[in-house]
């Protein structure tokens, strides 16, 4: 999806065993673990002939699983270059990279597990969920030179192809789990094109449009046309699906990679309320008496801090207990509605105003917050609007 440059780990060649068998024995006394290495072994020492599916509507059948990323799954559908390229990139990450993984790694645990509920909720391989690792180190912030922004790397056109829409209010793509759905979505797109999920990988990172391409130049010299034979896709993407697999082959055994010393994020955990257009985050931290920093990190859609005006409420994502808090701070006014907006209130602000506004009854919002008229309401700083 994205256009920046990756550097390519040398190409050393070293014996994928090493990298590949190994984490297996670490993780894992089994023997059908121990016979999936002995079968990798054999494989590239050449003593057995190559497991690989050379026919594409072969390779499309091995690929339909349920974790096409695992090592039994690998072994089976992975040439023997594309082990040695998996197996350079794991050296890569234990090496020179070894930092920027780490860090991504300990923010993925923000995230990993509701990105992981998302994919499995259509059906898709939940190792998705740490593409993240190559493309942005799950930073929300994060904009790549061909300006693909967020933690999923979406460009403005493939996003709003995705209802990912920005203004300079919002960023839609900037939303990690709006983002996520989007790319679930589009992965799956992509799977239903190419039936590969190594080609749907080197489509979200090219286009669909450079992978139909390279498929066709090799198509007509007679060449297979599994991912692994594209010599014509760019080069950044001939290295996206090999550096996307090490990550989660890392990402899945951290102690056999050596990666077992990563201080992990909390998992990312909220909940929503709904607020009026316009209400500023600074003011509804101060006013709650809640972390303004926590408020921030769970809405970084919002570029300037501040819901955008317009004329519906805004779901925001707020600190657990938030609306406890607010519910105790009304509780001693009035009924709390079991439906409500929160609003910050205007010096031209009128209850007549505030109910045409919501679609509210006047007397309602008079009674849940406690006040007489206008005049009343001018000396409040926020107020429940009842749905």
């Amino acid at each position: 999806m994205r256009q920046n440059r990756r550097r390519n780990p040398a190409r050393r060649q070293q014996p994928a065993p090493r990298f590949l068998i190994a984490p297996l024995l670490a993780v894992g006394g089994l023997a059908v673990v121990a016979g999936i290495a002995a079968m990798i072994s054999l494989h590239l020492a050449g003593s057995v002939p190559p497991a690989v599916v050379q026919d594409p509507a072969e390779l499309r059948n091995a690929e339909v699983e349920a974790e096409p990323f695992s090592l039994t799954a690998l072994h089976r559908r992975l040439p023997e270059q594309g082990l040695e390229a998996v197996a350079r990139y794991i050296d890569y990450y234990r090496n020179k990279r070894r930092r920027g993984l780490e860090a991504a790694l300990a923010r993925s645990t923000r995230y990993t597990e509701r990105f992981r509920r998302i994919f499995r909720r259509l059906g898709l391989p939940e190792d998705l969920a740490y593409l993240p690792l190559i493309e942005s180190g799950y930073l929300e912030s994060a904009v790549s030179p061909a300006k693909a922004v967020g933690i999923w790397q979406f460009t403005e056109e493939t996003g709003r192809r995705f209802k990912l829409y920005s203004n300079p209010w919002f960023d839609r793509r900037r939303d990690p789990l709006t983002s996520a759905r989007a790319a679930a979505l589009y992965f799956k797109q992509l799977y239903r094109t190419f039936g590969s999920w190594d080609l749907a990988l080197a489509a979200y990172n090219s286009g669909a449009g450079t992978v139909r391409w390279a498929i066709r130049v090799n198509r007509k010299a007679g060449k297979p046309t599994h991912y692994w034979a594209l010599k014509g896709l760019p080069k950044e993407t001939r290295n996206y699906v090999p550096a996307f697999i090490a990550a989660v082959l890392i990402a899945r055994n951290l102690d056999a990679y050596g990666f077992g010393e990563i201080r992990f994020m909390p998992r990312m955990v909220f909940e929503r309320m709904k607020v009026a257009p316009g209400i500023s985050l600074s003011f509804l931290a101060e006013h709650l008496e809640i972390d303004g920093k926590s408020l921030y990190e769970l809405n970084p859609e919002l570029l300037r801090r501040k819901v955008p005006p317009g004329d519906s409420y805004y779901r925001l994502r707020i600190p657990p207990g938030t609306r406890r808090i607010v519910r105790t701070k009304f509780a001693e006014r009035g009924a709390v509605p079991r439906d409500w907006v929160l609003h910050q209130v205007e010096a031209s602000d009128t209850v007549q105003e505030l109910a045409s506004r919501f679609q509210a009854q006047p007397g309602r919002i008079l009674k849940v917050n406690g006040i007489q008229d206008n005049r009343e309401l001018a000396l409040r700083k926020l107020v429940l609007i009842p749905l």
